[in-house]
């Protein structure tokens, strides 16, 4: 029988809270993780759904270890999808209005962590995606993004590329929804592409201040150059007169000693939108940004920001 979100047996089914998504591929050690602080949860009203790329099963005898009271749902993909597609995946075989998604490692900073979450969502209806301070394990806290950055984000979600202040996907949540899904073409920032465009169809971003979530220092890595081509590319008529975001991209060319349009051709497929965007960056560099804008807020909190 299904589970109120305060423990109370329900007479009637009804579609869970939330949906805990896992997408998986044969990180035991982190899923057991996951799972466990999971099990400590106070809030009850959720289902969890693992998508499973394992190529030869060697989850399932620990997720059969656990019970969730019918609440937990294992999908054993017939051929690994791989990230991002199996996050896909995960919230293709849920259920409910809320997706909190979950990376094998991730946990929950204490036992009224997802209630918090939900909470979160619940207290602001006109947004789409609600996000929390997180800690790295053997790192320093990543605050969520104060109200100035909040602001900015909003304003222009796309200069969500020059620096990911809103955190791996383990560290938000958010609603349901047929037009948002993970670009297949990305994979370190499959979730900064999602952000974008969550909050270009609601530009609210939800904020929870205190640490909710603990993920391990693998779930931060630094954005490759091709993924940040492809989002700049879906932005371009935004951003292609943004002096910042020249600035920044400026910056990424200078450190990898790429020197003219053509360098830089040969390594990345460019569109002629993009060459012609490139050829004039090379003939004309920008000057440094200053203080201003989201690339002075991020020099302002510290360089924890500017990683994924």
């Amino acid at each position: 029988m299904p589970i109120d979100r305060d423990g109370r047996m329900r007479e009637h089914p009804a579609v869970p809270a939330v949906s805990i998504c896992i997408p998986v591929a044969s990180q035991l050690e982190g899923l057991e993780r996951t799972l466990d602080s999971l099990v400590e949860q106070r809030f009850l009203d959720y289902e969890v759904v693992i998508a499973d790329d394992s190529p030869d099963g060697s989850s399932e005898s620990l997720i059969a270890s656990y019970d969730f009271g019918g609440r937990l749902r294992h999908f054993a993909n017939l051929r690994p999808l791989g990230t991002p597609m199996n996050w896909d995946e995960a919230i293709r075989q849920s259920q409910s209005p809320l997706i909190k998604m979950l990376l094998p490692g991730d946990r929950f900073a204490g036992r009224d962590a997802l209630g918090r979450f939900v909470a979160l969502l619940e207290g602001a209806p006109d947004a789409i995606i609600g996000c929390a301070s997180l800690r790295v394990e053997d790192a320093a806290v990543r605050p969520a993004p104060p109200p100035e950055m909040q602001q900015a984000i909003r304003r222009t979600p796309d200069r969500l590329l020059r620096g990911n202040v809103i955190g791996p996907i383990g560290g938000t949540i958010h609603r349901r929804s047929a037009i948002l899904d993970f670009d297949p073409r990305l994979r370190h920032m499959a979730d900064v592409d999602f952000y974008i465009r969550a909050l270009r169809s609601a530009p609210r971003l939800a904020v929870e201040e205190d640490i909710l979530v603990i993920q391990p220092a693998e779930h931060v890595s630094q954005a490759p150059l091709g993924e940040i081509l492809i989002i700049f590319e879906k932005a371009v008529d935004l951003l292609q007169h943004d002096p910042e975001v020249a600035a920044f991209l400026w910056r990424i060319l200078r450190q990898k000693s790429i020197r003219n349009e053509r360098q830089l051709a040969r390594q990345f497929q460019l569109s002629p939108v993009l060459s012609g965007y490139f050829r004039h960056l090379f003939a004309h560099p920008p000057r440094e940004a200053g203080g201003s804008g989201l690339i002075g807020l991020l020099r302002r909190v510290g360089p924890r920001f500017l990683r994924r």
